[in-house]
Order: structure tokens, then C-alpha cells, then sequence
């Protein structure tokens, strides 16, 4: 005896939802496609400096590639040459890797939120201060590693330039922990040392 169901065999249902998702993300990227060749061409890589880092001593450049609409590769490569106290130098490199969304079809344009992951390797020199007791020199290398989210908004006007900033917060560890002149400066600890802390973007150049 054989019985017949009302209901589709869970194959045939499932070939039809697979063609029905297929369909709807054809139209959806048609769509996108359609509204990003509309009177302003896709532009797929963003190449700014972030003047807003000088303040402390932090030189670093946001190199962005977008392989399509809306995701974009984010590096950016960092140097630092910092003063943070009367006798104290902080130098080193190190790099800044993640992801941004963007909520533009265009480009790196429209808010955005990122993520990051941050290497540096960096050293520490304290000299010792004349006439201060108990001071002494110190000189620390250590590597610091951490990671950052980012919220903003980038502008991309008049065909090429670019104009972003924003907000974040990030969470750093070293490998060895230096003493900052903190006694003199209580800043130093939080513009350099480790833990969480917020973070502000300012970003000026090109995309393309």
C-alpha cells in the first residue's frame, strides 16, 4: 500500500529555498550594483593619515582595501616617538589589522563600526632627574598586544578626498609593564600604559 502526503517531500523543499535565496541575493547585489554605478563610481581602496595620534607621540597612517561594497580590509601601520615626561622617550613600531563595515554602496563612505587588532613592540627610556631622590634610570622593551572597536562616520567628497572620526575603545597588555613618570604626569599611564581605555578617530586623505 502506498500512502500519499499533503505535504512536499523535505528534498523538494529544500531545492526550492535554495533557489528562492539564490534569486533573492541576485536581485539584492543587481540592486547594489545598480544604485553604486549610479552617478558616482565604486571606489575600493582608502589611503589616510591620523593627525589626531601627533599629540602623544603616535604616527600612523589607515590603509583600507573594500573587495566589495560595505566590507573593507583595515591596516595600519604605527611608529612611535613619544616625550611623556621630563626624562622619559617612548619609541617603537607595530601595526593595527582588522575589519570595517561601512553603510555606504560607494566606497569606505557612510558610518561605520571596526574592529582591530593591535601589535606593537616598544621601549621605554627614563633618565634619571637631578636632585629628585630616590629616582633612578630605567630602560624597558616590551611588546604590547591588545585589540579595539570603532564607531564613525567618513566622508568622501569632491571625487578623491576623504574625511573620517570616531570613537572607540581599546584593551592593551605588555609584555612588561614600564613605570611611567606617573608621580609628576598621571596621564602617562593612561595615554600609554596598559588596560582599557577610549580612543578618538580623526582620519584625513584619499580614496580611490
Amino acid at each position: 500500500m502506498v500512502s500519499i502526503s499533503s505535504r512536499p517531500p523535505i528534498a523538494f523543499v529544500g531545492s526550492v529555498a535554495i533557489v528562492a535565496f539564490t534569486l533573492a541575493l541576485s536581485v539584492e547585489r543587481a540592486a547594489h550594483a545598480e544604485d553604486a554605478d549610479e552617478g558616482v563610481p565604486f571606489k575600493s581602496v582608502a589611503l589616510q593619515g591620523n593627525p589626531l595620534g601627533i599629540i602623544i607621540g603616535r604616527y600612523s597612517a589607515d590603509l583600507e582595501y573594500l573587495p566589495v561594497p560595505h566590507h573593507a580590509l583595515h591596516f595600519s601601520p604605527v611608529g612611535y616617538f613619544a616625550l611623556p615626561g621630563v626624562a622619559d622617550e617612548l619609541v617603537g613600531f607595530g601595526a593595527e589589522m582588522g575589519y570595517r563595515w561601512y553603510s555606504g554602496l560607494n566606497g569606505p563612505n557612510g558610518f561605520f563600526l571596526g574592529v582591530s587588532f593591535i601589535a606593537l613592540s616598544l621601549q621605554y627610556t627614563h633618565g634619571a632627574l637631578p636632585g629628585v631622590p630616590l629616582d633612578a634610570p630605567e630602560d624597558t622593551s616590551f611588546v604590547q598586544l591588545g585589540g579595539a572597536i570603532d564607531a564613525g562616520y567618513q566622508l568622501v567628497f569632491l571625487g578623491n578626498f576623504a574625511v573620517g572620526a570616531g570613537l572607540g575603545a581599546q584593551y592593551t597588555a605588555d609584555t612588561t609593564q614600564p613605570t611611567f613618570e606617573s608621580q609628576n604626569h598621571a596621564l602617562h599611564d593612561l595615554l600609554y600604559g596598559w588596560g582599557l581605555r577610549p580612543r578618538a578617530l580623526l582620519s584625513v586623505g584619499a580614496a580611490f
